[in-house]
Formats: C-alpha cells, sequence, structure tokens
C-alpha cells in the first residue's frame, strides 16, 4: 500500500514539474508583443530575420538556374535512363513542342521501372505497371507538375517548398519553362546574406 502511495506522489510531482517546464517554455516563446521590454521584443524579431529580411522579397528570378537538361516528349524510355545514368539528376523536366513544361520524371519513376522485379506487390499498381510497358517520356513522366511564376518571391517559393515539402520547383512565364529553383539555392543566398551581415 505504502508503495503505491509514494509512487502517485511522485508521479503528481513529475507532472508538476513537467507543467512547470511546458510553462516556462510557452513564456519563452510569447510573441515579442506580449513581452513587457520593447527592446526585447525588437531584438527577438530581428534574431528571426537576420539574413534572410533582406531577400525575402527579391525575384525568384535572381536566383534560378536558367540552363536546364530537358526531355522531349517524345524522346525514347532508354534515352532518358542514359540521361540520368550520365548526369546527378534528381529530376528531369520533359516538355512538350511548344516547349511548355508537360511534366517531370524523378528517380524514383525510373528506379521503379528498372526494378519493376523486385517491387513489392502491394506497390505493383496498374499506374506501375503502365510506367513499365511505357515507350517514351510522355508515358512515364508524371503529370501536371507544380510550377511557379518568374516574377515570384523568394519568399513565395519557400512558403511553396516548406508547405509541400517539395525539394525544387520548376519556374514557368507564360506557360514555357524558364528555370528551376530549389532548396539548396535559398539556403545559399540566406547564408550569403548572414556573413554579409555579420
Amino acid at each position: 500500500m505504502q508503495k503505491k502511495t509514494s509512487g502517485k506522489k511522485d508521479d503528481n510531482a513529475e507532472t508538476e514539474k513537467n507543467s512547470r517546464k511546458e510553462e516556462e517554455f510557452s513564456e519563452s516563446m510569447k510573441e515579442p508583443s506580449q513581452k513587457d521590454n520593447p527592446r526585447e521584443a525588437e531584438a527577438f524579431f530581428e534574431s528571426i530575420v537576420r539574413g534572410s529580411e533582406g531577400c525575402l522579397w527579391m525575384t525568384i528570378e535572381e536566383l534560378m538556374t536558367r540552363d536546364l537538361v530537358t526531355v522531349n516528349e517524345d524522346a525514347p524510355v532508354e534515352e532518358v535512363f542514359s540521361l540520368f545514368a550520365k548526369n546527378p539528376y534528381h529530376t528531369l523536366p520533359v516538355v512538350n513542342k511548344k516547349g511548355e513544361l508537360a511534366g517531370v520524371i524523378d528517380l524514383d519513376i525510373v528506379l521503379e521501372i528498372l526494378l519493376l522485379c523486385l517491387m513489392p506487390r502491394a506497390k505493383y499498381t496498374p499506374l506501375a505497371a503502365r510506367r513499365s510497358l511505357g515507350e517514351n517520356a510522355k508515358e512515364i513522366m508524371i503529370t501536371h507538375p507544380v510550377t511557379i511564376s518568374l516574377n515570384s518571391t523568394l519568399k513565395d517559393v519557400s512558403d511553396l517548398m516548406m508547405k509541400n515539402r517539395f525539394d525544387r520547383v520548376y519556374v514557368s512565364e507564360n506557360g514555357k519553362l524558364v528555370g528551376i529553383i530549389s532548396k539548396r539555392d535559398l539556403v545559399k543566398e540566406i547564408c550569403r546574406r548572414r556573413k554579409m551581415d555579420a
């Protein structure tokens, strides 16, 4: 009986200790407007935006990569495999005759086709079967890729990437593919600005 009672006391003490820690944590995470000292609030904001504030509103045109290797939607599957084998690409944009982004092929799709015999039964879907029989880029690509416009800001593209967990986003202008921007591009720019401000 005594052991059970002391156990409950220990549990209560532990719970109280945890709730105090949570209160301290939530106090430290209060928005600056809730803090008493306006200088503290200002310093809090500065620490968050230092290095990134200056580039949040810059257009992605300044950061994106323009020299893209693309593949035509009529290109044979073997040509697609060859491009992935020779180059360190994660994705390959597929364009139509007008230069518009028609789709994207990634390494997962390539491996799925090349290693179809090793694929678990659960993943053997009609789409996987159809792709394995595809003869050109159009028949194996992911359709309706996400794009962002050329005049979008760094803030716009970072929001899109973080909310949807994209590593890279293609950039279009008047429907045509003009570039690509990746998380690495954003990190490099923000770090560069932080060094300049230090």
